[in-house]
């Protein structure tokens, strides 16, 4: 109402200057009216009015522009909160066991036998084993140390953004590689309980066996624990997958299985086995 009221004004007082500017001279006022011919004040006042709503606009622009800007931040910062969240998960699904003799197909779950306790761990299973507390001790601590590195690798590369690069895989098999060290500091029943102890698959578990594969014409069963192929010490599904494709597919060679608590030894065709399989932790 009250910007109409103004146009009206105005636009009365430019056709009264208008009107003047058009009449003939001997109707005209003297220069003098003209010069004096003022804006009313009503005019005026709703003019000063006027601005005053213009400047009260340009404020609450300058504010919804902040609040633009902020929400844009907002939703960055959701989007690089996503991008963290799928890493996780995806770096989850990297862990998962694999099947049928390598295959990560229909991941299955990792099965474990006794206890490690609430430690993250268990040094008393070295001990057990036959290992000295110093001993124990000492391999405890390095175990946790590369432990620590890689959640402050990973904790890095999920906030800089190349969790999924080359750059954090070649870092994680640095680490991969010191705890290679540690196993090749110990003997094979001590590196067992040390797997044992840090929460780690240390054997392969049969599940279940395919019909006229090389495993089943050999008598392999369900439930069986492949101890050595070939001679090699086999601890998880990747060492087994690793030595079926090695060496001549001609060649027969002897499987080290233990059933039962009891020891047995087969043998079989060099090349797939033709089982499904999972890695296990089981107290040595």
């Amino acid at each position: 109402m009250r910007s109409t009221v103004i146009s009206l004004a105005l636009a009365t007082f430019i056709g009264v200057v208008i009107g003047l500017l058009l009449q003939s001279p001997e109707n005209s006022p003297p220069p003098s009216t003209i010069s004096t011919l003022t804006v009313p004040q009503s005019l005026l006042a709703a003019n000063v009015s006027s601005q005053d709503q213009i400047s009260q606009l340009n404020e609450l622009t300058q504010q919804l522009q902040q609040e633009i800007i902020a929400r844009q931040a907002l939703q960055k910062q959701v989007s690089v909160m996503s991008s963290t969240l799928a890493a996780l998960s995806a770096d989850e699904r990297n862990t998962a066991s694999p099947d049928k003799q390598g295959t990560p197909l229909n991941p299955l779950p990792t099965v474990s036998e006794g206890t490690t306790g609430n430690a993250w761990f268990n040094k008393q299973a070295l001990i057990d084993a036959g290992m000295g507390s110093i001993e124990a001790e000492q391999l405890k601590n390095q175990y946790e140390e590369l432990e620590l590195e890689k959640l402050y690798l990973r904790d890095t590369a999920v906030r800089e953004g190349w969790a999924r690069g080359n750059r954090y895989r070649t870092k994680l098999q640095e680490l991969d590689q010191k705890s290679d060290g540690i196993k090749q500091e110990l003997s094979e029943e001590v590196y067992d309980a040390y797997l044992f102890a840090a929460g780690q698959s240390n054997r392969v578990a049969v599940q279940s066996v395919l019909s006229g594969s090389s495993a089943n014409k050999a008598g392999f069963e369900p439930g069986d624990q492949i101890i050595r192929y070939n001679g090699q010490r086999i601890y998880n599904w990747r060492d087994l997958r690793e030595a079926t494709t090695q060496g001549d597919v001609s060649e027969t060679i002897p499987i080290e299985i233990e059933r039962d608590g009891q020891r047995t030894q087969y043998y079989v065709q060099r090349g797939p086995l033709g089982i499904r399989m999972t890695s296990v932790s089981i107290a040595p």
